[in-house]
């Protein structure tokens, strides 16, 4: 520290010492009788200078720019004026000169290039540098997840058929079953009006439908010989123009390029892997510089002509500052987003990456007039020296985004790749379903409760929305699931594969599937075959699915609950304690001839016609819909003629909560189920769970637990099962017709024989008790899947040659 109590000589010597220390722009060589050097504070000039000899001798300070002495000053040691303002803000010139006595040194031209005049500029891009690295690895994470989905396309398409061109691709005609396309497709050009016409203008298709390397193939073909067009037009871009934009003269240079804008920035193309039409030719054309900007350094290109004028930005288009500032943000994301859609010019690369004064490129200059917010970098850089901006730019920047380094002279900085092993989010469980109070929801809740031990992300088919989200869970980015499991129809399968094509890229998928005739539908076979195993509730619709694919199927059964208790006052079913009740259930969702209510009112009516019992039936109905497709030959209007004079006969009509549901199950005397068919038949085995008599067709699912000594079963005759009794197409194999003279036989037997019916109702709770037990049922489903996890992760780890721990070691680990 210098203070009063020094000598003037310490004074100076720490002076000395101090400006010596500082970055010299300008320094006397360490050879000379002196020593001396300009340094650079604010962009001022100040300038120093000692006799080495004598410290108290006066020396003359001088320094000139492009010839002109700017400053010139005889020092006064015994003053103590060793460090001397110049009055010179450093700034463009070709050559400075700084004398000390006699002794020079000189400095080159300084070009003093300016880049961010405007404070909130440089505001508004150091909120942008921040934030480009943790943005880039999302964004290159999420194109991971949910565009790279090679697997998941050669599912959708898997087919016994050999490749032909032109020809729509199961997959395509799969989806224009499921989405109900009108007409036929019937060449290339079909398949790409209908997907452009159709599937991309409506939201909820696009994300049900996913581009297969076959339908990109068919869709890339161009439209028109090369030798009559200049330029190629995919079936796709020729569709689209004439679906949207027929006015454009798209053989005309301008007008093709004005068309290739609006599709590259169409709403489809970000849609899952859709980015593939995007082809190499139409980016060249669109990153191309427009003709009117190609001579200047920072040319636009047709796609940013096109794009700013949309924007009303047109006017901006000269403006050096915006094409600065625009250019300068869409080169550091091409560069830490490699797979982003860009149309950039190459030369806005270049000219960032080059440039500057030698120890620096244009974008390390434009870093540091962030960093040191002046518009005039070299002025940073003279003031703190290259090698501290070096060390800065590292540290601050390109440490963090390795990729940026590309564009600098400082030293390229290898980014570590994303692996996604390592760095993508992964879960073991991913169960998908329909979040509902359907059937089919019933199903998935089922699978959500029994497998809560893995801690399953839970998507709903109806809407692809996470029901569960937790903290770990980002939306932005997706997952990958090493285990699906899809609750739904096979039918419905692929659509689920592609609307979540990214969690199931790289999974074990098991469908669940329930199908009620004795050969599913043609529009099944794809789902029975793009998934890797299949699961059944009974070895009715595991028979059925064995007939349609070699995919593995196990009947895995289904785990119930003990029933809700009974609540009094919710009971409205009964008129009075000496009625003796039957109760059925029917559905125009789940098609109302196979649920088949109307033999139910047959057999009632037959049976009880002459009998002085006092019985009731209750038929359990969520909603009457004489409109739905199930109801078909009026076969609703029957029943309600039937029933219009027998007062015995009413209708349970409307949503029950599982209270009031069980409350109805308890009040009743027997459970009626007089189906076609039936995947496995949830309300006859709640009725046996809540200790009912049962009377029930002797066919189809609720086979596996209903028999002649647990249940009243009613013989049944197979016979073709209409397709569109099930809202089918084609053969689907046949359904069973119960005998409504033994049904009769069987319904008075129930009501009049209290031994046989007490008997057998026990016997009927002993078995669904025992077999569906729902604790028992999630042990075994548990470790199903926690096989399959453990599977998942050894396949997994011996690609990468380490060691995989188990479901169960993880979780102990966890606990």
């Amino acid at each position: 520290m210098i203070g009063d109590d020094l000598k003037p000589e310490e004074q100076l010597r720490g002076a000395w010492e101090l400006a010596d220390s500082c970055h010299n722009y300008l320094r006397i060589a360490d050879n000379a009788d002196v020593i001396g050097g300009v340094f650079v504070e604010d962009g001022q000039c100040l300038a120093w200078g000692f006799h080495r000899g004598d410290i108290m001798k006066p020396v003359t300070l001088r320094l000139e720019v492009d010839g002109v002495t700017v400053f010139e000053r005889t020092t006064a040691p015994e003053a103590y004026m060793p460090i001397h303002v110049t009055g010179y803000r450093l700034a463009s010139h070709r050559q400075m000169v700084f004398s000390v006595d006699d002794a020079r040194v000189a400095a080159g031209a300084f070009a003093a290039q300016g880049f961010w005049p405007d404070a909130e500029m440089r505001e508004d891009l150091t909120h942008f540098i921040v934030g480009i690295g943790p943005s880039a690895r999302e964004a290159r994470m999420r194109h991971l997840v949910w565009h790279e989905i090679p697997n998941v396309t050669r599912r959708l398409e898997s087919s016994d058929e050999p490749p032909a061109r032109w020809r729509a691709s199961v997959y395509t005609r799969y989806m224009a079953t499921r989405l109900e396309l009108k007409g036929k497709l019937s060449g290339g050009q079909s398949v790409a009006n209908w997907i452009v016409s159709e599937v991309f203008e409506d939201w909820y298709k696009r994300q049900v439908f996913c581009l297969t390397d076959e339908i990109h193939a068919l869709l890339s073909e161009p439209v028109m010989n090369r030798r009559v067009m200049k330029h190629e037009i995919s079936l796709t871009l020729f569709a689209f123009w004439r679906r949207h934009y027929p006015h454009i003269d798209i053989f005309t240079e301008e007008g093709l390029r004005l068309v290739q804008y609006k599709f590259a920035t169409a709403p489809f193309i970000g849609d899952k892997n859709n980015i593939k039409l995007v082809s190499d030719g139409l980016r060249r054309s669109l990153s191309a510089p427009a003709d009117m900007y190609r001579n200047r350094d920072l040319p636009w290109s047709w796609y940013w002509l096109f794009l700013l004028e949309d924007q009303g930005l047109g006017n901006r288009l000269r403006d050096e500052d915006f094409v600065r500032l625009t250019s300068f943000k869409e080169v550091a994301l091409d560069v830490t987003q490699p797979d982003r859609l860009s149309f950039t010019p190459n030369t806005w690369r270049a000219y960032w990456g080059a440039g500057g004064n030698g120890e620096f490129t244009r974008f390390d200059l434009a870093l540091i007039s962030i960093l040191a917010d002046t518009p005039y970098p070299e002025v940073a850089i003279a003031e703190r020296g290259a090698a501290f901006w070096h060390e800065r730019l590292q540290g601050d920047v390109y440490a963090r985004a390795p990729e940026l380094s590309v564009l600098s002279a400082t030293g390229r900085i290898e980014a570590e790749p994303i692996a996604l092993r390592d760095e993508v989010p992964r879960r073991d469980l991913v169960i998908i379903g329909h979040a509902n109070e359907s059937g089919l929801g019933r199903n998935l809740n089922m699978f959500v409760e029994a497998l809560s031990g893995f801690s399953p992300l839970v998507f709903n088919a109806d809407d692809g929305a996470c029901v569960n989200p937790d903290a770990d869970y980002n939306p932005n980015v997706g997952v990958r699931a090493r285990t699906v499991l899809l609750c739904v129809n096979a039918d419905r399968a692929p659509e689920m594969i592609a609307r979540f094509a990214g969690i199931c890229e790289d999974a074990h998928i098991i469908g669940f599937y329930l199908w009620e005739s004795d050969r599913p539908p043609a529009n099944h076979t794809l789902g029975a075959l793009a998934v890797d195993e299949i699961w059944t509730p009974s070895n009715y619709v595991a028979e059925a699915y064995r007939k349609i694919t070699p995919v593995p199927v196990t009947v895995v059964d289904k785990g119930l609950h003990q029933p809700l208790a009974y609540v009094p006052f919710l009971d409205r079913f009964r008129r009075e304690p000496s009625e003796f009740v039957f109760l059925t259930a029917a559905e125009f969702g789940s098609s109302i001839v196979r649920k088949n209510p109307l033999d139910v009112v047959k057999a009632f009516q037959r049976a009880f016609e002459d009998s002085d019992l006092n019985v009731r039936l209750l038929i359990k109905i969520r909603e009457v819909n004489p409109g739905h497709w199930s109801n078909i030959d009026s076969y609703w209007e029957e029943i309600e003629e039937r029933i219009a004079g027998d007062d015995r006969i009413a209708l349970v009509e409307g949503n029950l909560t599982n209270e009031e549901y069980w409350t109805l199950m308890w009040s009743v005397d027997a459970m009626v189920s007089l189906h076609r068919s039936e995947g496995f038949g949830y309300f006859i085995a709640d009725a046996m769970f809540a200790n009912k008599a049962v009377v029930v067709s002797d066919y189809s699912g609720s086979q596996d637990f209903c028999d002649a000594e647990n249940a009243f079963v009613v013989p049944v005759q197979q016979t073709p099962a209409p397709p569109e009794y099930l809202a089918s197409r084609g053969y689907i194999g046949q359904w069973g017709a119960p005998d409504v003279e033994a049904a009769a036989k069987a319904m008075y037997q129930a009501a009049a024989d209290a031994e046989q019916r007490t008997a057998r109702a026990a016997a009927g709770q002993a078995r669904v008790t025992h077999k569906y037990d729902f604790a028992r049922w999630t042990d075994a489903i548990s470790a199903r899947i926690s096989q399959r996890i453990d599977h998942s992760r050894r396949t997994a780890e011996a690609a990468l040659g380490e060691p995989a721990a188990s479901v169960a070691t993880a979780a102990a680990a966890k606990g």
